[in-house]
């Protein structure tokens, strides 16, 4: 092949792959478009002393507990369910039924609540509060566990 037609499939080579990776950018943004006419939930967070207050006036409430059962066995806020973060698909399961209602999800120091809220929220859970630093600023603030 002389160099002529060597240059020549180089620029077609280089072409092609402007095209397509021009294409893959504009199916990635359009998509996040698409997906903007979507209600967008996002999650709030709770201090403890909210909670306390949550808990006090009996309303319909649900906390959830993501630790895993030892933990959760150690010590627990009244009333929390203990789906730990391990199975989303059974906490989705068990919450689908109770999706408009305030649900509280808290963890050991909040890190993994914060993203089991984020993952409700995209699975659209419209009321869902994360306690801020989990049951260690929990407890720090007073807040009562049970055994």
């Amino acid at each position: 092949m002389d160099r002529r037609k060597k240059i020549y499939l180089q620029y077609a080579a280089i072409f092609v792959l402007i095209m397509v990776l021009g294409s893959i950018n504009f199916i990635i943004k359009t998509s996040d478009v698409w997906r903007g006419n979507l209600t967008k939930y996002e999650y709030t967070t709770l201090m403890p002393k909210e909670l306390m207050d949550l808990v006090n006036q009996n309303l319909e409430l649900i906390i959830i507990d993501t630790r895993i059962k030892e933990y959760f066995k150690e010590g627990h806020i009244k009333g929390a369910l203990n789906l730990s973060h391990t199975n989303m698909k059974t906490m989705n399961k068990v919450l689908r039924k109770d999706m408009s209602k305030d649900i509280v999800v808290y963890s050991e120091d909040g890190e993994m609540a914060k993203k089991i809220c984020n993952i409700l929220a995209n699975l659209g859970y419209s009321k869902i509060k994360n306690l801020h630093g989990g049951i260690k600023n929990w407890i720090d603030s007073g807040g009562e566990v049970i055994k």
